[in-house]
């Protein structure tokens, strides 16, 4: 966004930060428009524009300039782990109907103590009856194949249970405490005691869509209750009527410390549990600040103090929301995690730090940007299995969480709650050959979602989902991921929250006709108004694809800037095939067929704030007949051909099909 100059010293700086943003919001005139820009852009770049171009950029085949992919996926692709532990070896029985659990978990630590490889399952049915939590690295659980080893995960509290920690074990300040209660249909209290002391409780906001899971640091317990032996209440209460309570005894004891990046568990005021959850440490707890602007394109930045950062390291670079920023954009959404991303550590030297890779996007030092060393779970799967979820329990089914360079490949889900196999604060983590059959919720709230959020550099291919709400979807900072060669029918594609940005869908087919929660819209970017979810960043793309909707095929909803749209396909029942509202600027438009059944409508159609767009050589058929229609105009027209009506006109043929593969021949 704002380029501030590196090297200033704090107070100049913050002195200077008004000036800046008073520029910003002056009158920035593109040639031919009179309408102002939000802020100066950066994403419409051309190849001969050698002293604007970054690290961050790669130019194509077509002369167009994109981002870079090429880090997208695991490194060096994804391992075949050698067979350390069978779970028949610790008591698992195919097809007799018994809880399986414990021989996985016996199995998950006998390949633990072996350093890590798969776990292997044979072919038939086995069942799991409570979640399984993994929080080491290279723990791969293997199965015969998609079709010959199936997971029945039938968990369902019974009224209100501790899942941790079990009765007797100790507590450090560390550790969490999680109980889960049955959802009954809606859980109108919910709150956890010792000793006549409330120590959580969950709120009324966050008992919506079946929530079901009580969480909570157990330093909570360590500062109110002190050292020693003590009894642990959790009491739930339904809508429908009643109650119930569940006791343990544990022993606190504040001395207990884990090591950092040890076994910490995620607190998260929703559920993130599920059949089988990969978490890792999110943050070593110490932090800098950055001295000098992280600018778009560079690959080393500067703290405010020293920093004892090994090559290999893990790094999160984190911008708060800030009056700047928001005035900026126009986000009015409260939820922090816009501007994040994951780096590796090449090298430290003193308070300059080396990066694997450029930034994507500018983080401004006045920002008060924060710098923190992560602790992922590393290099962990599932693979070659059927998993289905047969109770109606608001869970994931496979979660990486704080996880890097982790994987699902042919696998099937089969009525996950949420989610089926998810990334969330992730980095290099794959979802491939998989299939994803319907959820048990499509209802609002972080429901029947596929892709990746707050995930960097992850790739989703040769993907099968059916009956989700929004899929492909990414969310909350997810950035630089590869969403290719996938279909998805019932949902729409959505760039669904926070500042998403320089990701890509490639050679997807998405239906949105269904019944399962769609928008209606091929594809939804939302807006900066909508205080849930905040708007969508910079030069997203989509190549390739094909959308089919019942409103307009994409929707731009504002506060998008330097979109790439090429070589697509958008069959549109009502409505545009594009609407571009809200100061959606620098977008490109090629090569596109767009197919309009309502005589109404213009192939795109832009609002007066949407300038800089460039809308060449794209074909219409039906419509009104005119490419660009609405209030605004195109910066550049050329090429269009319209046709009358044709629901069976063919997609494009892109000399270069697949931008990511032209890419990956060319690795960093």
């Amino acid at each position: 966004m704002v380029r501030l100059r590196t090297g200033w010293r704090a107070p100049m700086r913050v002195a200077l930060a008004g000036l800046a943003a008073v520029a910003v919001l002056c009158l920035q005139l593109r040639a031919g428009s009179q309408t102002p820009l939000p802020w100066p852009p950066q994403y419409k770049l051309k190849p001969e524009e050698t002293h604007r171009l970054t690290a961050a950029d790669v130019v194509g085949p077509d002369g167009l300039v994109y981002p870079d992919w090429r880090y997208a996926g695991v490194p060096g692709g994804i391992p075949d782990a050698s067979v350390v532990a069978n779970i028949e070896d610790f008591g698992a029985v195919a097809g007799d109907g018994n809880d399986d659990r414990p021989a996985i978990v016996a199995a998950i630590d006998a390949a633990v103590a072996a350093g890590g490889g798969a776990v292997a399952f044979g072919e038939g049915v086995y069942h799991l009856d409570a979640p399984v939590v993994i929080t080491r690295d290279n723990i791969v659980l293997r199965g015969a194949g998609m079709d010959q080893t199936k997971i029945v995960f039938r968990y369902m509290p019974h009224g209100v249970e501790f899942f941790s920690p079990r009765a007797g074990e100790s507590l450090g300040p560390d550790h969490y405490i999680e109980v889960h209660a049955a959802p009954r249909g809606g859980i109108s209290s919910f709150k956890l005691e010792s000793e006549g002391r409330l120590l959580r409780d969950v709120p009324p906001d966050r008992l919506n869509y079946e929530n079901f899971v009580l969480r909570a640091p157990a330093a909570v317990a360590v500062d109110m209750l002190g050292s020693g032996t003590h009894t642990l209440r959790a009491t739930a209460t339904w809508k429908s009527g009643g109650s119930a309570s569940a006791e343990i005894s544990v022993y606190v004891d504040p001395e207990l410390r884990l090591p950092e990046g040890g076994e910490r568990y995620p607190i998260h005021d929703k559920s993130s549990i599920g059949a089988f959850l990969f978490v890792g440490d999110k943050t070593s707890g110490k932090s800098w600040h950055l001295a000098e602007d992280a600018k778009r394109g560079d690959m080393e930045i500067v703290l405010d103090g020293p920093a004892d950062l090994p090559a290999g390291a893990a790094l999160l670079l984190f911008a708060p929301l800030t009056d700047r920023w928001n005035q900026l954009t126009g986000n009015k959404s409260a939820v922090q995690d816009m501007r994040r991303y994951h780096f590796r550590v090449e090298s430290c030297s003193g308070a300059r730090v080396r990066l694997n890779q450029p930034c994507r996007i500018d983080f401004p030092a006045v920002d008060n940007v924060i710098v923190q060393r992560l602790h992922p779970i590393r290099r962990c799967g599932v693979e070659g299995m059927t998993i289905e979820q047969t109770e109606k329990l608001w869970t994931e089914v496979v979660l990486f969480l704080n996880a890097w360079e982790c994987w699902g490949r042919d696998v099937k889900i089969v009525k996950a709650g949420r989610y089926p196999v998810y990334t969330r604060y992730a980095k290099w983590c794959e979802i491939r050959d998989c299939v994803f059959e319907d959820a048990w919720y499509h209802g609002g709230g972080g429901t029947a979602y596929a892709g990746f959020e707050r995930s960097y550099d992850c790739l989703m291919e040769n993907v099968h989902v059916r009956r989700y709400r929004h899929a492909p979807c990414l969310q909350w900072a997810a950035a630089g991921n590869v969403i290719r060669q996938s279909t998805f029918e019932g949902s729409d594609a959505q760039w669904h929250a926070g500042w998403a940005n320089e990701n890509l869908f490639e050679q997807c087919v998405v239906d949105a006709h269904g019944d399962t929660g769609s928008y209606g819209y091929g594809a939804y970017s939302t807006p900066p108004h909508d205080r849930s979810h905040g708007p969508i960043g910079p030069r997203n793309v989509v190549y390739n694809c094909d959308f089919r909707s019942p409103k307009a095929g994409l929707r731009l909803s504002g506060s998008n800037e330097g979109w790439l749209i090429l070589h697509n396909r958008f069959i549109a029942d009502t409505g545009p095939a594009v609407l571009a509202v809200n100061r959606s600027f620098d977008h490109i438009f090629r090569n596109n067929v767009f197919v309009l059944k309502d005589p109404s409508r213009c192939g795109i159609e832009l609002d007066g704030s949407c300038v800089g767009v460039e809308v060449i050589d794209n074909t219409l058929y039906g419509g009104a007949g005119r490419m660009v229609g609405g209030e605004g105009a195109a910066l550049r027209e050329e090429g269009s051909r319209l046709h009358p009506l044709d629901l069976d006109a063919p997609r494009p043929s892109p000399a270069v099909p697949s931008i990511f593969a032209w890419q990956r021949g060319r690795r960093p």
